[in-house]
């Protein structure tokens, strides 16, 4: 099956307390993929013992005004965040499994995410990405994003930049 055929297959749907040790195994596949080269596996490894913790998961899909996406065919394959506050929204996160790149699954989860922030009457979404990421960079500068200022993360102690989209 082609790419975008892959990507219409898969099923969008708002993740639950059940997703989250799908979540944290994309994760953990994605994160080292991504970022290991830009601060390192131990880095990665805080990164995700910190934030992606299955319990802490369980406790946060599903509740708050934060809403969490995962695209899934047989089991999830990616997963994608946005979090509203007086600031604006921001799109949390959004990891594809490395072995599922380049279908269009996050296209699609990125839209959802717009459309949530839209719907919650946001005008803009805004997304952090590592200085060194290229990749990512291009990806969502290819979906409208641009550079609207600087970020150093303090956890993993290395540069960024904020992105922005009008909506």
């Amino acid at each position: 099956m082609s790419d975008a055929g892959e990507a219409l297959r898969v099923r969008l749907r708002e993740a639950t307390p059940d997703d989250a040790t799908a979540v944290r195994r994309v994760a953990d596949a994605a994160w080292h993929d991504a970022h290991a080269d830009i601060v390192g596996a131990d880095a990665v490894e805080e990164f995700l013992a910190t934030y992606y913790d299955p319990e802490d998961l369980r406790e946060r899909f599903g509740t708050g005004d934060s809403v969490t996406f995962v695209a899934e065919d047989d089991d999830v394959v990616a997963y994608a965040s946005g979090v509203p506050s007086d600031d604006g929204y921001t799109l949390g996160s959004l990891y594809v499994h490395p072995d599922r790149q380049g279908e269009g699954v996050g296209s699609r989860l990125l839209a959802r995410v717009e459309d949530a922030a839209r719907d919650a009457g946001y005008d803009a979404l805004d997304l952090v990405v590592m200085a060194e990421n290229d990749d990512t960079i291009a990806f969502y500068e290819a979906k409208g994003y641009e550079r609207a200022g600087d970020h150093h993360d303090e956890l993993l102690d290395v540069d960024g930049y904020v992105y922005e989209k009008p909506l």
